[in-house]
């Protein structure tokens, strides 16, 4: 077995396990992103891509088509791990019950190869999971957790989710990262030939707020009317979108609104620059959306929701304005208010634009990862057991 150190001379190996796109979501682009970026030149870096091509609709609804992809996706991994022999394994870290199984069958053939454990949580819903299970999971879970070398989290505020399950020193912060394609946005303030644009652009369910927005637009209509709502993205249910359509023709929404699919590239770029103000009025629990990075380095105001880490990441006051989670009439208040205020419209704008190229900048992500990843197999001490696993049943969900 490898005893996890370096080389001289060599590059640590890796192997990094996780879906690229299509489909689009947060941790296909976020994997796409590390691969694409300067990791592979400080790594020997190996790709076991778990995607489900056949589209939005069914990621995260398994069926007997994922037992078949699962099933020679688990033999590639055990023939990569026995001829590319990686030092360290790299996954992100589902938050469902079958997602978090599947997860560690990749997981165990890694721990008996030797490999270092780096898993990678892209959302904060774990805890609220980890705690509705039976005896028997938890204590699964705490048993594959004991393993991990070390946990990424996005935000500050996502570091109690594993209070009790890991140790403080194998819970590290790396948010996520966007590139900055353009220079400083500039867009000229409505001057009444166009309408205001207000722009949705995410996986399109109720979970993500589509549904919620769409009611706050009758409450936005009777404060102003020169506004225009984009929603951008592939609809993941086909309920929430009959329901969606529903509303739309029931309130005569249709002239306001446009549906315009899923946007990637340029494509989306010009969206993003065409846009007046971002929407994102989730109701799940988010990590840290990469929409909501891509939204603020186009120099866009955020309407956002306290989901995840966005409130340390958004900053109310700062860059956009929150709104109560799953509330309609809320969400139509901020929405309105910015509208009225076009000078805090810019100033958001411009301190997004800022705090994004200081804080959430793809360069300064990689350099993130690859430090944990240093840290990790420059360890040769094996992977401590939970210390204080017993005392979770007490601990309180973050909020």
């Amino acid at each position: 077995m490898s005893n996890g150190m370096e080389t001289p001379g060599r590059k640590t190996r890796l192997l990094v396990i996780g879906p690229t796109p299509p489909p689009y979501h947060g941790v296909a682009v976020a994997i796409r992103h590390l691969l694409m970026s300067r990791l592979t030149d400080e790594f020997e870096v190996t790709h076991l891509d778990l995607a489900d091509r056949r589209g939005i609709a069914h990621v995260n609804k398994p069926d007997w088509r994922d037992v078949l992809l699962f099933i020679r996706q688990w033999i590639r991994l055990w023939r990569l791990l026995l001829t590319r022999r990686p030092q360290i394994v790299y996954l992100v870290l589902s938050q469902t019950t079958i997602g978090f199984i599947r997860d560690s069958l990749l997981l165990w053939p890694a721990v008996l190869t030797g490999a270092k454990i780096v898993t990678h949580l892209h959302g904060g819903a774990l805890r609220e999971w980890y705690q509705s299970r039976w005896p028997a999971m938890r204590a699964y879970v705490r048993m594959v957790l004991g393993t991990v070398g070390r946990m990424i989290v996005l935000g500050e505020s996502l570091r109690p989710i594993f209070t009790g399950l890991l140790p403080d020193d194998r819970v590290v912060v790396v948010p996520n990262g966007v590139d900055l394609f353009w220079g400083e946005p500039e867009r000229e303030p409505p001057n009444g030939t166009r309408p205001l644009r207000i722009l949705h652009l995410n996986t399109l369910n109720r979970m993500k707020g589509t549904l919620v927005l769409l009611a706050a637009i009758p409450t936005v209509l009777r404060h102003r009317r020169d506004v225009a709502f984009v929603f951008a993205g592939s609809w993941s249910h086909p309920l929430h979108r009959e329901v969606a359509e529903w509303y739309i023709a029931q309130h005569r929404l249709e002239p306001y609104i446009t549906f315009v699919g899923e946007v990637t590239g340029l494509e989306k770029h010009a969206l993003l620059r065409s846009a007046d103000l971002f929407v994102f009025p989730g109701i799940q629990q988010e990590g840290q959306p990469m929409v909501v990075l891509e939204a603020m380095a186009a120099g866009l105001p955020i309407v956002f929701t306290n989901q995840g880490c966005l409130r340390e990441t958004v900053v109310n006051g700062e860059c956009g304005v929150e709104a109560y989670t799953d509330d309609p009439y809320d969400l139509a208040q901020r929405i309105t208010f910015l509208l009225d205020r076009p000078e805090d419209q810019r100033r958001f704008g411009r301190n997004a634009r800022r705090r994004c190229q200081l804080f959430y900048n793809k360069d300064r992500h990689v350099d993130r990862m690859i430090q944990t990843f240093r840290e990790v197999v420059a360890e040769t001490a094996p992977t401590r057991r939970i210390s204080g696993a017993s005392t979770l049943g007490t601990s309180q969900t973050p909020r």
